[in-house]
């Protein structure tokens, strides 16, 4: 009976040896992330997730969107300050505004990007 209970402290003691492990390696990764990014390479991500997924729903006519030819994303461009940010597409036809405020209003409203921050426009090539 005294092996069985020493076994079983042994294992209380392990488990509770590897959930210390596990909770300072998610503290310690998580302060890592949380410091080494700051709040407008977040932005700046965001922004570009956004727009990669707007003009792929625009490719596919989403919501009413409609361009002859498929948008292709080039990428992003932003100041110093990373507020103001130009999205560059290539567009072998013409855009309409209905299209190009689409993709707008989607990064914005999906993202929660706070536009009286960020100046968002876009550059068709």
């Amino acid at each position: 009976m005294k092996l069985l209970s020493k076994r079983a402290q042994l294992s209380l003691e392990f488990s509770m040896l590897i959930l210390s492990i596990i909770v300072m390696s998610t503290f310690s990764i998580y302060y890592f992330l949380h410091n080494t990014f700051n709040e407008k390479e977040r932005t700046m991500d965001k922004i570009d997730i956004g727009a990669k997924t707007a003009v792929s729903l625009v490719n596919s006519n989403y919501n009413g969107t409609y361009t002859r030819y498929p948008l292709i994303y080039l990428g992003m461009k932003y100041d110093n300050s990373k507020t103001n940010v130009t999205i560059y597409i290539i567009n072998r036809s013409p855009v309409n505004s209905y299209t190009n405020n689409f993709i707008i209003n989607y990064i914005i409203n999906t993202q929660h990007i706070n536009n009286s921050k960020y100046n968002i426009s876009i550059s068709y090539q």
